[in-house]
């Protein structure tokens, strides 16, 4: 393996588009333009195909609205429903549970990774919701560069930047969420 690799995604700036809660459309954007597909497709424009959840459970699809805040709804998609959409554009593949060396390997194959983390990397704020805990400074962003100790991500408020592996893998390993987008 490569003691360096640097995909260079693009950044989606989710802010920009006015959308608050939109981290894991513009993450999976991100990886599915690195693979050139959906290339046709803006972030606006994909955010309103993203499923969204009659019941408010991320796990169903999103739950609430990616452009506003809404009390009692924790705004975010799941991997699951992420996969069913982001499967009708490009190859994704659960990696959900995966040692973060796996989530590196796929990077080095040139396959980024989405990975569900927390704002800032700071340390969960665990809420207890209907369909469970989940912290409320839920975040996603796009995996796409790793060298010996460190991890650079194109985040969709951020933007991108290389980090600690200790730092990442400490907000990874809460909940272990990921896809790799796959050439």
């Amino acid at each position: 393996m490569n003691s360096k690799v640097l995909l260079n995604a693009e950044n989606i700036n989710q802010l920009a588009w006015g959308a608050v809660n939109g981290c894991e459309a513009a993450s999976l954007l991100e990886g599915l333009h690195y693979q050139q597909r959906a290339l046709e497709l803006s972030y606006g424009q994909f955010l309103l195909q993203m499923p969204i959840s009659e019941d408010a459970n991320p796990y169903h699809g999103f739950g609430g609205s990616p452009f506003k805040n809404q009390p009692g709804k924790f705004e975010a998609i799941f991997t699951r429903p992420l996969m069913w959409w982001g499967s009708q554009y490009g190859r994704l593949q659960e990696l959900s549970g995966a040692d973060p060396r796996w989530l590196y390997a796929s990077v080095y194959d040139h396959n980024p990774v989405l990975t569900f983390v927390t704002v800032h990397f700071e340390a969960p704020e665990w809420d207890q919701y209907p369909f469970g805990m989940v912290p409320s400074n839920n975040h996603a962003v796009l995996l796409d560069g790793v060298d010996v100790d460190r991890v650079h991500v194109s985040d969709p408020i951020d933007g991108q930047y290389w980090l600690t592996k200790a730092k990442f893998e400490q907000s990874y390993n809460a909940r272990r969420m990921a896809i790799t987008i796959n050439k």
